[in-house]
């Protein structure tokens, strides 16, 4: 961000306008946490009245919106197709998907508005999702801009709506695990600091934060985070009662399933696209291919989710470790496949810019008509 606001006059116009989100994502979560702090003290003063700071924040996140957007077109003009081939553009897409799934979830779900507390929570969440956007867009910096001629398999109508659909999928079950994520935080420290909870609850909650791999990234900052702030509270005396735990506890619960219940629709979806442009592409709906697998597995860990949580009555911890572990499946599909032995060998590895297209990348008529050239 900071070597594109020097260089403002050099940059293209996609990476003045990414710098730009950057800068807005950083303000914005300065102005959610000044805003967690208010409302934390009106909170305990009774007052139920929003934090102008809240609104600001939420003002940043939706111009930021606005302003990746513009990123977006321009890196359009700048390739000549949808921007999504190298892994620098789909991790953009990925903050793109983020901002639009926070944008839409803050009001749909209204958290702000469920009570004292509840508005806290909310400007946490914003926070978490802006700080994610900011990495996110610095990652995909850190990464190759070069231009890229699309492989003839990309050159599909299926290409832009397969991507969009698993990205924006892939964004809201993130927001999803976040509120696990506050969950479980919550229930680790309370348990800690009030009691209630069973040592073995405590233990596994510990596991899952520090040691699952991959997600630690994520986890683990959050988690230490949290302490001084749990610390805080009890040392001050306004660390809330367990039974004022317990019911925030169910509510995070409820609100992590509507979240869900927006991003599983696109999960499917983007899927179902996948699987008709295979067929396009490569005359069959199915190749069994470890990308493939690797997407079916993160479906089918989200369809026990909410099978459990329909049929089996999974409430509590127990649905949201499932959602977790659907998240974290997400990250594996999306990030570290490309780092697994076996994805070597996937037709899934358009981002990776040491593999050139091969012959089972092409469309079965580019494929024929490059034998007949040898011939």
């Amino acid at each position: 961000m900071l070597d594109t606001l020097t260089n403002w006059a050099l940059c293209a116009p996609s990476a003045r306008y990414l710098a730009v989100t950057d800068l807005l994502c950083l303000l914005g979560a300065v102005a959610s946490l000044i805003a967690a702090l208010d409302h934390g003290r009106r909170a305990r003063a009774g007052q139920s009245s929003r934090s102008p700071a809240a609104r600001l924040a939420v003002l940043l996140m939706m111009v930021a919106t606005g302003t990746i957007l513009f990123s977006v077109y321009h890196r359009w003009r700048e390739v000549n197709h949808f921007p999504s081939q190298t892994m620098g553009e789909v991790i953009v897409m990925f903050s793109v998907g983020l901002l639009l799934a926070m944008v839409a979830l803050h009001w749909a779900l209204g958290i702000f508005q469920r009570g004292p507390g509840w508005a806290v929570i909310d400007d946490l969440l914003v926070a978490m999702v802006l700080v994610g956007v900011y990495y996110s867009d610095a990652h995909a910096g850190s990464l190759s801009s070069a231009q890229r001629d699309l492989p003839p398999a990309l050159q599909s109508l299926w290409f832009a709506p397969h991507i969009v659909a698993l990205i924006f999928s892939y964004a809201t079950m993130g927001i999803a695990a976040l509120i696990c994520l506050v969950y479980f935080c919550l229930r680790f420290w309370s348990g800690a600091l009030l009691g209630g909870q069973t040592r073995a609850s405590q233990w596994l909650i510990l596991i899952g934060l520090v040691l699952v791999p991959f997600s630690q990234i994520v986890t683990l900052p959050v988690f230490l985070l949290s302490a001084p702030v749990f610390l805080w509270l009890a040392r001050s005396a306004r660390l809330p009662g367990r039974e004022q735990l317990a019911k925030l506890e169910k509510e995070l619960e409820e609100v992590s399933f509507r979240a869900f219940a927006v991003g599983f629709p696109f999960l499917t979806a983007g899927l179902w696209m996948g699987a008709f442009w295979a067929q396009e592409a490569w005359a069959n709906y199915w190749g069994w291919d470890s990308k493939e697998n690797s997407a079916l597995i993160t479906w089918l860990v989200y369809v026990l989710y909410l099978h459990l949580r329909m049929l089996g009555r999974f409430r509590g911890e127990r649905a949201m470790g499932v959602l977790m572990a659907g998240a974290l499946s997400v990250f594996i599909t999306f990030q570290v496949f490309g780092y697994l032995p076996d994805s070597q060998k996937s037709l899934h590895r358009y981002t990776d810019e040491s593999v050139a297209p091969v012959e089972g990348q092409m469309t079965p008529g580019a494929a024929t008509a490059g034998q007949d050239q040898e011939n």
